[in-house]
């Protein structure tokens, strides 16, 4: 009898070993850079482990940025309409989400009360949140210009207020912008210069932005550094790379401004996939990511007892009463929710025509950017400003009415939009040679 109950004892804990040792697993997908995954799956971890009594182990699925994301979530859930295996997607700004939303890729996660509680409604009147649950915002982000103060004195130019001034002649070949087809938030910063200034004006105004310069790259993070180490004076950059890299590099190298009246404050969405297979773990992590905890997380410098251990993250806060309670010790000094960004955005025009956009982003700007480039530098030989020799170079084959007309069934009919595309890129680059000579 002893002996079968010391059997009996020894199986149970056994079995219960083995039951708790079990990792409980959370799957990610997210344009994120390195150092916020490391951060937040280090801290997590930790509170899920001391929340829930169990480890879990966080897989991050990583096809490249937002738009790469977009892509990759379509093209699976078009195969696998019920759920492709993947927990919540993260990063990438809002209008994703909204679109993400919109298409039925989402699905609601309710978060508890006293997190929902916590929450602001709004940050420079941009919501925080989707009312149905599909969408929470995970921090948020500003777009300005970085410039290098020492190479600018070198040029003997001033420093770039607004956004028209990276169109400056005096600046050809001196600015960088990157590629707003691959990057999510070289996306938002060519809609907002279409929002700030219309859509005739912006266009000039982009066109002007791209042909001075040097080279469109592949993502935002290549402008900062190239600004940083001298290779270009100036860029459109989001601004949490930009504090980043001015903690790194000094503030008497590098500047930072947000153009007054004609940007905003975006938030940086998080959401639950449909069918996700890890709800109780997805939930968690999203109401960690919403917490105090997790928030304090972006906005202290690296090696803080309550902030990250590898990566200063310089990003800022949903919670307004962070700005008060970090104080001194904060990495970021504007606080979005006293920020006046001047310009009201229009999230819902810019999630429909995100697509759209894109492709003529790409085939008037990027794809024959060297063309650009020479009809440019022909114009401003000839002695034109640079809002001259915008106004001779741009030329959009559609107007925002006729561009939102076609821009629901844009992501759909590729045939169509191939075909335009091709239409679009072939007349631009006759145009620049023309121009050019």
């Amino acid at each position: 009898m002893i002996r079968t109950k010391w059997v009996l004892t020894v199986y149970l804990t056994l079995l219960s070993s083995f039951v708790f040792a079990q990792e409980d697993r959370l799957v990610l997908i997210s344009p994120h850079w390195e150092g916020i995954r490391i951060e937040f799956e280090r801290a997590f971890r930790d509170h899920y482990q001391k929340t829930f009594n169990r480890s879990i182990r966080l897989q991050w699925i990583d096809v490249g940025g937002t738009l790469a994301v977009l892509r990759f979530l379509r093209t699976s859930f078009a195969k696998n309409p019920k759920g492709i295996g993947i927990d919540l997607v993260w990063g990438g700004g809002m209008d994703p989400y909204l679109q993400l939303k919109r298409e039925g890729i989402l699905q609601p996660l309710r978060i508890a009360p006293k997190v929902l509680r916590s929450l602001p409604t709004t940050a420079s009147g941009v919501p925080l949140y989707d009312r149905d649950g599909f969408w929470y915002a995970s921090a948020l982000s500003g777009f300005g210009i970085l410039y290098n103060k020492r190479l600018l004195q070198l040029l003997k130019a001033r420093p770039p207020l607004v956004w028209e001034d990276l169109a400056d002649g005096a600046l050809s070949g001196w600015v960088e912008v990157p590629d707003p087809r691959r990057s999510g938030s070289a996306h938002m910063m060519c809609e907002i210069i279409l929002q700030a200034y219309g859509w005739e004006k912006g266009w000039q105004v982009l066109t002007a932005l791209f042909a001075n310069s040097k080279r469109v790259t592949a993502g935002s993070e290549d402008v900062v550094t190239d600004v940083s180490t001298g290779e270009v004076a100036c860029g459109p950059s989001i601004d949490f790379y930009a504090w980043a890299k001015i903690a790194e590099v000094g503030k008497e190298t590098l500047g930072f401004v947000y153009p007054k009246g004609l940007t905003v404050i975006n938030p940086d969405g998080i959401g639950c996939l449909k069918g996700a297979p890890h709800l109780v773990p997805a939930r968690a992590f999203v109401e960690f990511v919403l917490s105090e905890k997790g928030q304090r997380l972006w906005m202290l410098p690296m090696g803080h007892r309550d902030g990250p251990k590898q990566f200063t993250l310089a990003r800022m806060s949903i919670l307004p009463q962070l700005y008060e309670k970090l104080g001194d010790d904060s990495v970021i000094t504007v606080n979005p929710f006293q920020f006046r960004p001047g310009l009201r955005y229009d999230g819902k025009k810019g999630e429909t025509r995100m697509d759209i956009l894109n492709s003529l982003l790409g085939a008037l700007l990027v794809t024959n950017h060297r063309e650009l480039r020479q009809a440019w530098s022909a114009l401003l030989k000839r002695g034109l400003s640079g809002p001259q020799a915008a106004k001779i170079l741009c030329r959009v084959p559609l107007s925002e009415k006729e561009a939102l007309e076609r821009a629901p069934s844009w992501a759909t009919d590729r045939r169509t939009a191939t075909a335009l595309e091709t239409k679009w890129t072939a007349e631009a680059r006759e145009r620049y040679r023309h121009i050019k000579g």
